[in-house]
């Protein structure tokens, strides 16, 4: 009796700026993960920001992007490197977490990648940032950008476009997108099936009393180390 092949899986997130867990965990269940860089680019998201755990609290830690207009899609947006936004980034993560057990390690991870693209496009930071540390895991998983496809159309249109332009057979979405993805009707019309992915975040050392979910993937990283950052993504 033959053993049917397992489909081919795409998962498709927009860039973000030092994820959290949950988007590694999206990259180490699908055979091609797409950076969707070709929809319109949208301040205050995450595209631009993420937080670190500091004795304060959290602290939100923000890339400046040049003027640009409304419309601009991810890709087309430019780092404003006029603000010394890095050594601010930098100087903000020793602060908060020189003293964890694993700073060594990831602090040169950190310093190296941030020291990409002066001046440079926003998502070559981002998308190659979320590379570097998957690598790093041992994410095994083809990268693609949505701008390099032409996919056309738009909300779940798009999304089935780039799953045939990458030639997947199901699609692996964040549980997060199920209402929408539903009320859009596209995948279902299609007959292309779909997986929508929980996120499970367990718990790990932070220093602290009571855990706080969510921070990027740093906290982790400076608390865990790469081998624990491993195995929180792989849970």
């Amino acid at each position: 009796m033959s053993v049917a092949s397992p489909l081919k899986t795409a998962a498709i997130m927009q860039p973000t700026y030092l994820p959290y867990l949950g988007y590694f965990q999206l990259m180490a269940a699908s055979d091609v993960f797409v950076f969707l860089d070709d929809v319109q680019f949208a301040r205050r998201s995450w595209q631009s920001r993420n937080r670190i755990l500091t004795a304060q609290g959290e602290l939100m830690l923000t890339v400046p992007v040049r003027k640009h207009d409304r419309d601009t899609p991810i890709h087309a947006i430019r780092i404003d490197d006029g603000q010394p936004w890095r050594d601010k980034h930098l100087a903000a993560i020793r602060h908060a977490y020189g003293k964890r057990p694993f700073f060594a390690e990831g602090f040169a991870f950190v310093s190296e990648q941030l020291a990409r693209e002066p001046d440079g496009a926003l998502a070559d930071l981002t998308c190659g940032l979320a590379q570097a540390a998957a690598e790093r895991i041992g994410i095994q998983t083809r990268f693609i950008r949505a701008s390099s496809l032409n996919a056309a159309g738009a909300r779940s249109d798009h999304l089935l476009a780039i799953c045939r332009a990458v030639e997947a057979e199901a699609y692996i979405s964040p549980t997060g997108s199920a209402d929408y993805m539903e009320e859009d009707g596209v995948f279902a019309a299609a007959g292309f099936p779909v997986r929508f992915k929980p996120c499970y975040l367990a718990e790990y050392p932070q220093g602290r009393p009571e855990f706080t979910p969510y921070m990027s993937f740093v906290d982790a990283l400076m608390n865990v180390g790469w081998s624990g950052l491993k195995a929180l993504v792989a849970a």
